[in-house]
């Protein structure tokens, strides 16, 4: 009988386009509802089954590992791998090492933010014999995105922001990989052009070499944290009919707040109007206003 899947979190990366937000803050925190962007993947995780769960961090990232097990779904072990470099997603996931022998891996990037199931999916891909698992979902955007074309269950194209998108299914940064195709990434990993390991790129040269691969759709809602934009907007949606979130120990005094503005821990407003904001913990500001914008914990003030 086989082991159990294992997940795995891709904490790493530079988080370029969460800048100001991230130049104090690892991506995995970045707060979301005033909670960590890692909880929610702990809890997408947890929700479809997975118990055990390896979180991968960056060289000099002391935080996440800290952060996700005090997240920790009841039930659910926690392990912290390190991505020395950042080589790519792909390499990020074989740095987990020999924790990943003979297990199928599911695979999440913690900015991808799910509304919905994700269990049948992982069951199906425990039940279908494919080498890879894609979890999907429409897009309006499909020429930024990793397309895949299906037909039932079964891949028959997939390419990374293709020039003439042939459906509008997208890569939703969920991958489910079987033990054989991990091996041979740990054993012969491919290095792009760019001297990384990507696993979307990895998986789809071994898709062109004949490995059978499947995926389905989402039913859920798939909303994203990965720009400053998308974080805002992913944070309306979340908020639903609330107006503001407002941290229990943050002091706001003589502002307006909303709609879609939430405030962090140990922030401080006077005389603040906010629409459309994100206030990072620890902030400090008077006599602003402003729409859709982050505010970092030292007070700066970015566009969103």
């Amino acid at each position: 009988m086989p082991q159990p899947p294992l997940g795995v979190i891709l904490t790493g990366g530079r988080a370029t386009r969460l800048r100001p937000l991230s130049e104090d803050m690892p991506k995995s925190l970045i707060p979301l509802l005033n909670r960590p962007l890692i909880a929610y993947s702990m809890e997408l995780l947890a929700s479809a089954g997975l118990r055990e769960i390896v979180v991968v961090v960056g060289p000099s990232d002391d935080r996440t590992g800290p952060a996700a097990i005090e997240a920790a779904p009841p039930g659910v072990t926690v392990t912290v791998a390190v991505q020395h470099e950042p080589k790519g997603s792909g390499d990020a996931m074989t740095s987990v090492g020999d924790a990943l022998e003979g297990r199928h891996v599911v695979v999440a990037a913690v900015d991808t933010i799910l509304l919905g199931d994700l269990r049948p999916h992982v069951d199906a891909f425990m039940a279908s014999g494919y080498d890879a698992w894609y979890v999907l979902h429409e897009t309006d955007r499909p020429k930024d995105m990793g397309i895949v074309v299906l037909e039932g269950d079964r891949v028959m194209h997939l390419e990374e922001k293709p020039a003439e998108p042939r459906s509008n299914l997208a890569l939703v940064g969920i991958w489910m990989v079987a033990p054989e195709v991990v091996a041979e990434m740990r054993a012969h990993p491919l290095v792009s052009p760019r001297g990384e390991v990507e696993l979307s790129g990895t998986l789809s040269v071994m898709h062109e070499q004949g490995r059978p691969m499947g995926g389905s759709v989402f039913a859920g809602e798939w909303l994203d944290a990965g720009t400053l934009a998308a974080l805002v907007g992913t944070q309306r949606v979340l908020l639903g009919e609330r107006r503001s979130l407002v941290a229990d120990d943050a002091t706001v005094e003589d502002c307006t707040l909303g709609p879609n503005v939430v405030v962090g821990a140990g922030a401080v407003l006077k005389r603040v109007t906010l629409s459309d904001a994100l206030v990072a913990p620890g902030a400090h500001l008077e006599g602003v206003s402003a729409s859709n914008v982050v505010i970092t914990g030292n007070g700066q003030v970015a566009s969103a």
